[in-house]
């Protein structure tokens, strides 16, 4: 575990996983979550896939844990977060040395920006229930520009009733309530209302030119808050795409999904 200088003066935290009997020929899968995502919400996932393989774990600038000399002078959005792949990538792998891309949400949607671009381009990527687009609700998209990032504290009970009324299946997923409301917990303010106001209506459609690289996109089929109906009009865009759907969200931060990203890459990309 480390941190990861990059360009603008940020520092991002860097969890670097690699098994003891790691095959040298395996490639190194760099997995960037998504919005506020913490660690212990991917920990299934990362169990499989640091069984056989090195994982560099990116924590994004917007998380608690980057470290942001003053948030009013950089960037929070998908364009910036595109390029602390990038740097994050020369930094850590070797040019000669072979990688997959693998992320959730806005992780998802930073990583199809970056394989748009001319850089080092991975083996294959993973996305997992990416977020094609941002659109805030009316009521979220008054309250977030004018609120003061001390008040959050104040606002976030009404941002939980409205993801687990609006956005989320309370009923069948409990679980899946539960982790983002303590992701919400351990979300900084201040970071969270720069990325949410960069990220505002945002669409990727037209940023997403040129990628050809082997795509597994894996979506939920009860997922309230990610539009599959958008997935699948990424599939149609995406040359080389390969679209697997598990049952929910939670299932999306399994073992199973775990089994399901190794099965892809033992399958076309070693």
């Amino acid at each position: 575990e480390y941190m990861c200088n990059v360009s603008d003066g940020i520092s991002l935290k860097v969890i670097d996983f690699t098994p003891q009997n790691v095959s040298q020929g395996k490639p190194v899968i760099i997995f960037v979550a998504g919005w506020i995502s913490l660690i212990s919400g991917w920990k299934d996932v990362l169990k499989v896939l640091t069984a056989e393989h090195r994982v560099i774990y990116l924590e994004s600038r917007e998380k608690q844990s980057s470290t942001v000399p003053d948030v009013k002078k950089v960037s929070f959005s998908i364009e910036r977060l595109k390029l602390d792949i990038g740097e994050i990538i020369e930094k850590v792998i070797p040019p000669s040395e072979k990688f997959i891309l693998a992320g959730s949400s806005l992780g998802a949607s930073a990583i199809l920006e970056y394989c748009g671009s001319e850089k080092q381009k991975p083996l294959s990527v993973v996305l997992i229930a990416p977020n094609t687009e941002f659109r805030f609700p009316k009521i979220l998209g008054t309250i977030i520009p004018a609120l003061h990032p001390s008040l959050y504290f104040a606002v976030k009970p009404v941002i939980k009733w409205y993801l687990r009324n609006f956005r989320l299946d309370k009923k069948n997923s409990s679980e899946q309530v539960k982790k983002y409301e303590n992701t919400l917990d351990c979300a900084d303010p201040y970071k969270l209302k720069a990325n949410a106001l960069a990220i505002r209506n945002y669409a990727i459609w037209e940023q997403i030119v040129n990628i050809n690289v082997p795509c597994l996109i894996i979506g939920a089929t009860t997922d309230k808050l990610h539009d599959t109906e958008d997935i699948k009009r990424l599939l149609k865009i995406i040359p080389d795409s390969t679209y697997i759907e598990l049952k929910s969200n939670m299932e999306t931060h399994s073992e199973k999904a775990g089994r399901v990203i190794m099965e892809y890459m033992q399958g076309g990309s070693g």
